[in-house]
């Protein structure tokens, strides 16, 4: 499956959430009916985030499906079924008696994300903000807000990788969140917790960590004590832009309506801590002082559970670690198997668990050999029982495996899994480095830590993890947290691929590490396949060969040809509209009824009865303005649209003008092939009013010997006429013409177009939004010519569409460039029939088949 895949409720585990599968169930419904009982706004957003393509730098961009069922629950819970408390969503969701929930603390609205490691709960944090926002702004501002606060764990890697995502608003200019007709009207200003704060702006989002909710008076005396030392400084300071522990919390009793996020939520999670109640007082004085407090509350966590293991009751959504690994999210983790190990009976770690720790550097050294082409650098996770254990794997490393020295981290954690003050600093610094292959940025190859560290240290490069556990452990381990450092994928456009050894994740260990993994397959309903440790690694990787430079091609970029753009209702001329002129008939507005006895065969009930039909014309004219609105996508303009269908509606629906309020056109009105015959005109009338289309221009050239490195899992052929050193087919048709094309008579060069190359068109599609299309390959013959071809085995509803934007862009592209581009279409079925010599040949024969 692809992490974009739409899945059915039916086709996914039972969630043991107590909201989570009827919650699925009725989103699913709701989706597949086109989202009703929206504002216009969320409409536009929904349509923009998940109909429209999207690039993300220059590489298509499709928000996941966890990622997009996550904010559609959210949007479903509040907007749609207005569930502002957790009591009135159990009543309609919940699954059997409520149990761990304390009805104390339902005081405003309260949602939580089970998302697995990988699956973007930042990216769900940063599109329920931009819905709040632009509704807030847009729609009304009682039930939306413009005020956010972003609280991280007590873990200080949390809170840096969330500042990287969102200072300066990076996160939303990077990421396809905001239409383009609105991104003019973004205004939301970042405060770190480290910045000053003097005056609150009207859109604002604080990030913090938790800390900043606590009270610490002696923190606050050492900084006014510092403070007073350097007053006698030229600058001058102020106290409150310095000290800022407490900061946050005077800030927020003066933001009503503010929407708090909470990552890692299960870290500062727990009713008896001091910040739930801080909350919740918060919460009560915002309401007494503006009559309006907290405006929801959001938790994002891979395990959200209570201290005591119980899953948070008011948990929405609940992606798990399976779905994750089977939509190719996440890293495929396998168990290696070290033949004929055993555990030695010895105090020294090292030597109890050696067989293990030199088969993981045994793998770590294939990988890092493998990924030296990619300018990839695999990291070798060592955890540890202890810190002591940890101490003397570090100390092994260092000194008798030497291309480990100085290139190792060690890590010691308290009991409850946070880094030690004393380490805090160094790992902080390699959370940020640690997937950058410059040695000089970041030195570190491994890493030596305990089985406790928690969240926070994902990074991408971790193949191998080694995990030293005896039959014996007392210590009380989560198996996600065994797996969870080293799940994030190394590639992200490529699926997982155990022979390719492709985005795999190896856990390597003795049998008392096996027993935690075997704990996580029970909970999470998953079998991790085992290999041997002792099998060679086989990853292909494509790259330029610099001995066929003669081969490169060079494809012109154009700037798009279609663009969308704000609709203009000053434009719509309804007078110009064809009249459908439908006959007012004069229909007897009545009905009979006759219940016959079956026995006897006798009529023995008649009744006639008036038709039923909308007693209100502008219902129906309301409801005749929506359906075009939504299919022409346009979002918020309901109140100036609907007086130009009424009009058509009055003076050209009918063979003559009507009274809105005469039964025959309230029938007439009623008449489902009427809804379709006058949306359908209204619709092909103004579809294209929401694009402009522009002469394009070139504006660079792409060439092929510019692609990077990258791996690949799919088919692959060494062709000699192609600058590549493997030409990625994805199936056995494109692999039978990469073969055709490298001995065809007439072809100098050719190549498969593939995503990292960085060359598409825009095109609409059948329902006319706006999207990429990739096309298979491009072909330099010895005419000079260039051809766009696209290979097809099977033909779909947008066929049509790409063929004939395709087939303009050549136009455009010989135009401009001077030389001759051409597109082609090659059925698999026409292509299997001849053995074609050339690309003439074919091209000529197909051309007179067709």
């Amino acid at each position: 499956m692809r992490p974009t895949d739409l899945l059915q409720p039916e086709q996914r585990r039972p969630s043991k959430a107590y909201l989570v599968n009827e919650l699925r169930k009725a989103v699913y419904t709701w989706r597949e009916e086109g989202y009703p009982k929206v504002t216009p706004t969320t409409k536009r957003l929904l349509q923009f985030w998940f109909e429209e393509d999207h690039l993300v730098e220059k590489e298509f961009f499709q928000f996941w499906f966890c990622q997009r069922e996550a904010i559609e629950t959210l949007i479903y819970v509040y907007e749609v079924m207005k569930k502002r408390n957790f009591i009135d969503i159990a009543r309609d969701f919940g699954a059997g008696p409520i149990q761990g929930y304390d009805p104390s603390y339902d005081q405003y609205p309260l949602y939580a994300f089970k998302m697995a490691t990988g699956s973007g709960k930042t990216y769900v944090m940063a599109l329920s903000i931009v819905w709040q926002y632009f509704n807030y702004k847009k729609e009304n501002k009682d039930d939306y807000t413009s005020k956010y606060l972003l609280i991280a764990g007590e873990k200080n890697v949390i809170y840096d990788r969330l500042t990287r995502d969102f200072k300066d608003g990076k996160i939303f200019r990077e990421l396809p969140l905001i239409p383009l007709e609105w991104q003019e009207e973004f205004d939301l200003k970042v405060i770190l917790k480290e910045d000053p704060i003097h005056i609150i702006p009207e859109a604002v989002l604080f990030l913090t960590n938790i800390q900043q909710l606590e009270q610490r008076e002696s923190k606050k005396k050492e900084v006014e004590q510092y403070i007073d030392k350097v007053m006698e400084l030229p600058e001058v300071y102020n106290v409150s832009d310095i000290y800022q522990e407490n900061r946050i919390k005077e800030v927020l009793t003066t933001c009503p309506n503010i929407m708090i996020l909470k990552d890692e939520a299960h870290h500062i999670y727990s009713f008896e801590k001091a910040w739930k109640k801080i909350l919740l007082e918060l919460n009560k004085d915002l309401v007494s002082q503006y009559g309006k407090g907290i405006n929801m509350e959001l938790d994002f966590s891979a395990t959200p559970k209570t201290e005591n293991g119980a899953l948070f009751p008011w948990i929405i959504v609940d992606f798990s670690l399976k779905e994750a690994i089977e939509m190719n999210i996440v890293k495929l983790p396998l168990k290696g198997l070290v033949k004929g190990a055993k555990e030695i009976a010895s105090k020294k770690t090292v030597e109890r668990y050696r067989a293990w720790i030199d088969a993981g550097i045994r793998r770590w050294r294939e990988y890092k050999d493998k990924l030296k082409p990619l300018s990839k650098k695999p990291v070798l996770f060592f955890q540890c029982p202890e810190n002591e254990e940890a101490d003397e794997i570090y100390e092994y490393l260092n000194s008798a495996v030497p291309d480990l020295k100085d290139k190792v981290l060690l890590i010691h954690t308290n009991s409850t899994g946070e880094v030690k003050k004393a380490d805090l600093s160094k790992a902080r610094e390699f959370a940020k480095t640690i997937d950058d292959p410059d040695p000089e940025k970041n030195p570190y190859e491994a890493i030596v830590s305990t089985m406790m560290l928690n969240e926070g240290w994902d990074v991408r490069n971790v193949n191998v993890i080694v995990g030293l556990r005896s039959y014996t452990s007392k210590r009380k381990v989560l198996p996600e947290q065994v797996i969870g450092r080293g799940l994030r994928k190394m590639f992200l456009e490529e699926d997982a691929n155990v022979d390719e050894s492709i985005n795999i994740l190896e856990v390597i260990g003795p049998p008392g590490l096996m027993d935690i993994l075997e704990e996580l397959e029970t909970q999470e309903g998953i079998k991790f396949a085992e290999f041997d440790t002792g099998k060679s690694l086989n990853l292909t990787t494509i790259y330029v060969d610099e001995n066929k430079l003669d081969k490169d091609i060079e494809i012109p970029v154009l700037s798009p040809r279609i663009l969308l753009r704000e609709f203009q209702l000053e434009e719509v001329e309804v007078d110009k509209l064809p009249p459908l002129a439908i006959p007012l008939e004069n229909k007897i507005l009545e009905m009979e009824y006759v219940a016959v006895d079956m026995l006897k065969g006798m009529e023995i009930i008649k009744r006639k009865w008036d038709l039923p039909v909308p007693q209100d014309s502008k219902s129906v004219i309301a409801y005749y303005t929506d359906q075009i609105l939504k299919q022409l996508k346009i979002r918020g303009a309901f109140s100036s649209f609907y007086p130009l269908v009424k009009k058509y509606v009055m003076e050209k629906l009918f063979s003559e003008k009507v009274d809105l309020d005469d039964p025959r056109v309230l029938y007439m009105l009623s008449s489902p092939e009427v809804q379709e015959r006058l949306t359908r005109l209204f619709v092909e009338a103004f579809k294209n009013m929401t694009f402009i289309e522009m002469e394009p221009e070139k504006i660079y050239f792409i060439k092929l010997s510019d692609t990077s490195p990258f791996p690949s899992s799919k088919m692959v052929y060494p062709a000699d006429r192609c600058i590549f050193n493997y030409v990625p087919c994805d199936n056995d048709f494109e692999l039978d013409f990469a073969k055709f094309l490298d001995r065809a008579e007439d072809v100098l060069a050719f190549s498969k177009i593939v995503p990292k190359i960085g060359f598409f068109v825009e095109y609409r599609d059948s329902d006319g939004n706006l999207k990429l299309y990739y096309p298979d390959f491009v072909i330099l013959t010895d005419k000079n010519e260039r051809l766009i071809v696209e290979t097809k085995g099977r033909e779909d509803v947008d066929v049509k569409h790409k063929d004939k934007r395709m087939k303009l862009w050549c136009e455009d592209a010989t135009k401009i460039t001077k030389s001759k581009w051409i597109f082609i279409r090659i059925n698999q079925e026409d292509f299997e029939k001849y053995r074609f010599k050339s690309i003439e040949e074919l091209t000529s024969t197909l051309k007179d088949v067709g």
